[in-house]
């Protein structure tokens, strides 16, 4: 297995990894009418200094993927923090250290480039997940809010 930048060719792959994020059914839907839109998103995100697309690949298979973003910032000397979101591995090869590996890469990314911390959310049922960010040494030290718009 290896972890790399994603690339263009590796969209497809990707977003049917993250349709295992929400409700497949409208997932897949939302792909089939949005692929433009997905597009467009890789697009901006690829010319993003700042935004990473990690992918875990195995024998030519995408089978991981999660976004990196380093954010510039003016508090702690300036020095810049990181935004971990979707991670999210094959069901089928859950369990074997991919979303370690995949995390792993991004906390080394994110301490090249200087960030003086890194954040995630997790959903508050998510209860295995937030076992499995605690094994990598996150701490629960905030109460996150978010507002849909």
């Amino acid at each position: 297995m290896i972890i790399r930048a994603a690339i263009r060719s590796d969209l497809g792959a990707i977003l049917r990894l993250l349709r295992e994020l929400g409700d497949a059914t409208h997932a897949q839907s939302a792909h089939v009418r949005m692929s433009s839109a997905a597009v467009r998103a890789w697009t901006r995100m690829e010319n993003d200094p700042g935004r990473t697309v990690l992918v875990a690949e195995q024998r030519g298979q995408i089978i991981g993927t999660l976004g990196l973003l380093v954010v510039a910032n003016l508090t702690h000397d300036a020095q810049p923090w990181a935004v971990v979101d979707n991670l999210v591995v094959d069901p089928l090869t859950r369990g074997r250290g991919i979303g370690r590996a995949l995390m792993e890469d991004a906390l080394d990314r994110a301490t090249q480039a200087g960030c003086y911390k890194v954040e995630l959310l997790s959903h508050e049922s998510r209860h295995g997940a937030h076992r499995f960010y605690a094994s990598l040494g996150f701490d629960h030290s905030a109460e996150g809010f978010r507002r849909y718009l």
